[in-house]
């Protein structure tokens, strides 16, 4: 079996038993919801915000004292077949002001999210997100087709 055989078994057995520090994303916390959208070769995945997001993006929303929220998004390469380097988080004030502030993820977190992104593919589309990214991917080069007449 290839090195990456290997690899993908040993990050399957240890799903779900990552040990992460604060300011990390494990698996358990990480969920999708809503559809997948493509905008410019990126595939878009909203992501559910179920974790302490104050401590991971250093903000203060989970308190009864404003009425901030924020919305996370991840994204994959269609092009190079990668997650993104970092989450795109927006900030809703209750004032009204938005913000975006940005999450680089490491590795690990990647690697997760690569894991998370694919089941949440095959859940929505019925296709591995390769599979449905290359047929995105297809359809953006086809060329027009003429209207019949």
């Amino acid at each position: 079996m290839s090195g990456d055989g290997r690899y993908r078994i040993l990050l399957d057995k240890l799903d779900g038993r990552e040990i992460t520090s604060a300011g990390h994303l494990s698996a358990r916390e990480i969920s999708f919801a809503d559809e997948i959208s493509e905008v410019n070769g990126l595939l878009n995945f909203y992501m559910e915000t179920g974790f302490d997001v104050d401590a991971l993006f250093g903000t203060f929303v989970c308190t009864s004292e404003n009425d901030d929220s924020l919305n996370v998004y991840s994204n994959y390469d269609c092009a190079t077949g990668q997650v993104c380097d970092e989450l795109e988080v927006d900030l809703h004030r209750a004032d009204g002001r938005d913000e975006s502030l940005s999450y680089t993820l490491n590795a690990a977190e990647k690697e997760i999210l690569l894991r998370k992104m694919d089941a949440y593919c095959q859940e929505q589309t019925g296709q591995t997100l390769a599979g449905y990214s290359a047929r995105l991917m297809a359809e953006d080069l086809a060329p027009p087709t003429a209207p019949s007449m």
